[in-house]
């Protein structure tokens, strides 16, 4: 599918999933660049809200600043023939991406965080 921007006042509404994964490569670059001390971090975490702003953060200083194992809630869209995902979904997906090439656990689990499924 080819991606066109779509504009409202002058906030771009449509996701992309290279721009996400770069948005995510870079939040990761930060998080090594501060050398946290992962003797002092967290050993195991769970994030509800982890697709996007603080809750991404959160689990992205976790695994890469801490090396603490992560589980992500969050209730995202997948993208169809006609219309790409959420930014959240692309962030996910980025994230485990990541983390699994660092050889992070990671899982991630895309559903409603109070239902009894998830």
């Amino acid at each position: 599918m080819i991606i066109k921007p779509k504009v409202r006042g002058f906030i771009c509404t449509t996701t992309h999933p290279k721009g996400c994964e770069q948005n995510v490569l870079e939040q990761i670059e930060a998080t090594r660049a501060r050398g946290l001390d992962k003797s002092q971090g967290p050993k195991k975490v769970l994030v509800i809200g982890a697709s996007s702003g603080y809750g991404l953060a959160a689990r992205i200083t976790a695994a890469f600043g801490y090396g603490a194992d992560t589980l992500g809630v969050f209730f995202e869209k997948p993208g169809t023939e006609k219309k790409p995902g959420t930014a959240g979904w692309y962030n996910s997906a980025a994230f485990d991406k990541f983390a699994k090439q660092e050889g992070l656990y990671s899982k991630s689990i895309n559903g409603d965080a109070f239902s009894h499924e998830a």
